[in-house]
């Protein structure tokens, strides 16, 4: 890859169609609930193990009772991912509005791939089993399209 390839491959896609941006957070916010919901079930972990340090119980009575500053982080912990659940779940709503309104079924699973899932080309021309152009033919009617219920994308077969 020359310089030239790597300086258009860093400057930002320019697309017309508003629904793309916010399908396209929905991962990262999904990854972010579970970076949270793990780092909550890794101090959950830890207060266990110093309730049963301190007790000297094997199984620390049934409810951790660490240091204070444990506790204090575990309900920042809770409260975060209290409002990352709920962004989430008002995100995926909103996205699932979006997709709904994709008329044709085969547009609506190359959206999930491409601008939800960040698959990569190649594997999505692989997966759906087409070429290049096509691919290039069904980006550019999405990011040219006003909104995703304006995608105007002509099934192959249709039934009568």
């Amino acid at each position: 890859m020359n310089q030239d390839e790597r300086k258009t491959a860093r400057e930002p896609v320019k697309i017309r169609n508003r629904d793309i941006p916010l399908l396209s957070r929905v991962l990262y916010i999904m990854q972010g609930v579970s970076a949270t919901e793990q780092l909550r079930s890794w101090q959950q972990d830890r207060l266990w193990n110093i309730t049963q340090k301190i007790t000297g119980l094997p199984g620390g009575g049934g409810v951790p009772g660490g240091y204070e500053k444990n506790f204090s982080a575990i309900g920042e912990i809770e409260e975060k991912f209290a409002s990352q659940c709920e962004e989430y779940t008002q995100e995926m709503q909103e996205a699932e509005a979006i997709l709904n309104a994709i008329q044709s079924e085969t547009m609506r699973i190359f959206v999930i791939m491409k601008y939800v899932l960040h698959m990569p080309d190649r594997r999505i021309m692989r997966e759906l089993n087409i070429r290049r152009w096509k691919l290039d033919k069904m980006s550019r009617a999405i990011e040219e399209a006003e909104s995703m219920d304006k995608v105007v994308w002509n099934e192959r077969y249709a039934l009568k």
